[in-house]
């Protein structure tokens, strides 16, 4: 994805940088397709759902401004680099434009940086061609630990660093969001998932670095009709 910063939004500005999805337990093909519909409507930039429901994620998203992403070993990311490979190249098939994958945080905390970083590097490898987000969710993470998995991302080839799966039971803070974009600066760019449910906390994070953001399907709709409500840009000034 193209990411633009800008000091200025309008409505189809905050509706590019959000990525819906429906990811609940009992999603349904139903579910799927009501967000594809509210992606036409809003002109989200990419979506997400279930691996299930990828062929026809991907049939509905033709023709539309929304682009199509795949999520690998998500959401425990405990999967064998090989699944996730073998995965990758699956999703491949399909002609994604976006692919998330989940980091062994388990690894990551037991000091095995080793297995964290083939992993990201052999993602990578399988989905070329395609904007890579790692998801390393910082909130089961020390300060310490974020920065050395940003890191690791980055030299994995991550174009994104992406907070969290948002299946963590707390949410992204201002404090990850601001560690994460010291961290990395303009080596990679920074996705958030996990505890945005409205515009006021999007902007906040998009001052501090942030420039997409992973959102249950409501909460982006419920968002971008608090934008348009509005009635005018915002000035990112403005935004505490």
């Amino acid at each position: 994805m193209k990411e633009y910063r800008k000091e200025v939004l309008n409505v189809k500005d905050i509706a590019y940088m959000m990525d819906p999805s429906v990811l609940k337990l009992d999603t349904t093909l139903e579910d799927v397709e009501e967000m594809v519909e509210a992606c036409k409507k809003y002109d989200f930039g990419s979506c997400f759902c279930w691996p299930c429901y990828y062929p026809q994620l991907a049939e509905m998203l033709k023709g539309t401004n929304t682009a199509f992403g795949t999520s690998l070993a998500f959401p425990s990311g405990q999967e064998s680099t090989e699944t996730k490979v073998y995965l990758a190249h699956e999703f491949m098939k399909l002609n994604p434009v976006e692919n998330d994958m989940v980091i062994n945080v388990g690894w990551l905390k037991s000091g095995r940086y080793d297995l964290v970083l083939n992993d990201i590097k052999a993602v990578r490898e399988a989905t070329k061609g395609t904007s890579l987000k790692v998801i390393i969710e910082a909130m089961v993470l020390t300060d310490e630990e974020i920065v050395k998995a940003c890191e690791l991302c980055i030299e994995g080839g991550a174009d994104y660093v992406k907070t969290g799966t948002g299946f963590s039971q707390t949410p992204t803070t201002l404090h990850h969001v601001e560690l994460i974009h010291k961290t990395v600066g303009d080596r990679a760019k920074l996705k958030v998932a996990g505890g945005v449910r409205d515009l006021d906390t999007l902007l906040k994070m998009y001052k501090r670095g942030a420039c997409r953001f992973g959102i249950g399907m409501k909460s982006a709709v419920k968002i971008i009709e608090e934008a348009i409500a509005i009635g005018h840009d915002i000035d990112i000034s403005t935004v505490e």
